[in-house]
């Protein structure tokens, strides 16, 4: 691998990891808030099965966007995005600044490093059906 190479490559990973996390707080905003309201705990069943459904959906995207734009090694480039995760779920839980409890928080967490997961993991899936091109042989 020439230097240029690993530049682009550098460059290619730091924005995958922007752009995913971007991409995840943008997704789950617009589902958490203006679709649904401000999800939380004590809400209808209706509107917690929604969130529950499109959230990690928002994750899917933006674990495919990482995917993409890095091009290589999908679930490496992943890992920032569900370190925060987890950093950032604590974090809500220990200061109170969420009213579910331990597991509730916890799964919506998981459903969002699942998600993410789910997009790199449909990412493979589609560049494993696409045809090789001649230049990629070389």
């Amino acid at each position: 691998m020439t230097n240029r190479q690993i530049a682009v490559q550098v460059v290619r990973s730091t924005a995958a990891i922007i752009v995913g996390e971007v991409l995840l707080y943008a997704g789950t905003w617009l589902v958490q808030e203006p679709i649904f309201g401000h999800v939380t705990y004590s809400d209808n069943l209706a509107t917690l099965i929604g969130a529950g459904l499109l959230t990690p959906v928002a994750a899917l995207v933006a674990g495919f966007a990482v995917a993409l734009i890095a091009g290589v090694r999908p679930y490496l480039h992943l890992l920032p995005m569900c370190a925060l995760i987890v950093v950032e779920t604590i974090y809500l839980f220990s200061r109170g600044l969420v009213d579910g409890p331990l597991w509730f928080e916890a799964s919506a967490g998981l459903s969002l490093i699942l998600g993410a997961l789910a997009g790199a993991w449909l990412w493979r899936r589609l560049l494993a059906a696409r045809p090789v091109q001649p230049e990629e042989l070389a």
